[in-house]
């Protein structure tokens, strides 16, 4: 299981960037804070999750530990796979998602893709447990995603 990677950015497309690894290029799935704060061309460490099935092989990629967390945490519960879990993790951040599951928000669960009324109350169900050790009331925003576990720990 790949955990961990080092690699550089070489270039983003729709849903995927490009990553290259030594003599290695490789196509990964990115998760929000990959796309939204890291550039092309700089070298990054990346949290790493790798999905293999009869079809296909596909790398997820992950700004920090706590997001691998979620993802691994999403693709758990039942009819949310990688693909969805990768989406969902594309257009919101990994705090704001905990913080949707320990605040039961089905509203803002239902917008994400792939997440209707039933998944995002399934979401809610299998999930809260997962992510109790998270519920602090910290508004991790103002301490920067670099930061976000001793801002949880505080």
């Amino acid at each position: 299981m790949i955990r961990k990677i080092n690699a550089t950015i070489e270039d983003f497309e729709e849903e995927k960037v490009l990553i290259k690894i030594g003599a290695l290029t490789l196509e990964a799935y990115p998760s929000y804070n990959v796309i939204r704060y890291l550039k092309k061309g700089d070298q990054y460490d990346f949290f790493a999750s790798l999905e293999i099935n009869e079809w296909n092989t596909s790398l997820y990629i992950f700004k920090d530990k706590i997001e691998r967390d979620v993802f691994e945490s999403l693709k758990k519960v039942s009819k949310i796979g990688p693909r969805i879990a990768s989406k969902i993790l594309r257009k919101t951040d990994a705090e704001e998602f905990i913080r949707m599951i320990n605040t039961q928000d089905t509203m803002l669960l239902s917008n994400l893709p792939g997440i209707g009324k039933k998944t995002a109350e399934r979401l809610i169900s299998e999930l809260s447990n997962s992510f109790s050790a998270y519920s602090t009331g910290v508004d991790t925003q103002s301490y920067g995603n670099n930061n976000v576990k001793e801002a949880i720990s505080e």
